[in-house]
């Protein structure tokens, strides 16, 4: 049976390295949370600087991404970098838990977008991501890392996750943990064929 794999985590903290070495691997490639159409749109949205507008662009994407990921489900393994779970825990930060969940009850999105088998969720402490995100070129996103170094978005994933019942993998990339790329990518992959056998059970 393929497998639908979605990567979810704070901004910097090494989500996309470790969902491109699982692609690489199992020979696909990594969707990303927002579909080539939607690009330039995404940096009018940008400019708004509107929690609103952000909140109904990134769900937009997420149903269009469940879309597109469909088809190919039916041949192959899909891995997203980054999908419905991200968009409602930092909405939930930015314009609160009570609307981001009456949003989420009144289209019903538990059973109208198509889930992974699991989660990855990639974490990391405050000093590792804010050393990263200092350390990248470019300017800081109001509503990504702006809100990854000023609030705790870990908290509100967590709160996410309890909405859903899909196996979450936790994979912690702090510095503090002396472990490379590599270590934590082997330790990662353990523990995902764990939580896909014990969901085949």
């Amino acid at each position: 049976m393929n497998r639908f794999i979605v990567f979810e985590g704070l901004d910097a903290c090494g989500k996309t390295t470790l969902s491109s070495l699982y692609a690489e691997e199992k020979n696909v490639v990594v969707h990303s949370a927002i579909v080539e159409e939607a690009l330039e749109l995404r940096k009018i949205i940008d400019s708004f600087e509107s929690k609103e507008s952000a909140f109904l662009f990134f769900l937009l994407n997420n149903f269009l991404r469940s879309h597109t990921v469909s088809g190919p489900i039916k041949s192959q393994d899909v891995v997203v970098d980054r999908y419905i779970f991200s968009t409602l825990a930092y909405q939930t930060i930015m314009l609160g838990e009570k609307i981001v969940k009456n949003v989420f009850d009144t289209l019903n999105i538990s059973q109208n977008i198509l889930l992974p088998e699991v989660i990855i969720f990639v974490k990391a402490d405050s000093e590792t991501i804010n050393s990263r995100i200092g350390a990248r070129c470019g300017s800081i996103q109001w509503y990504g890392d702006a809100i990854t170094q000023n609030s705790c978005v870990e908290t509100a994933y967590k709160k996410i996750f309890q909405w859903f019942n899909i196996p979450v993998v936790e994979i912690d990339t702090s510095e503090k943990n002396g472990r490379s790329i590599e270590e934590n990518y082997q330790l990662m992959k353990a523990q995902v064929e764990r939580a896909l056998s014990s969901s085949r059970i």
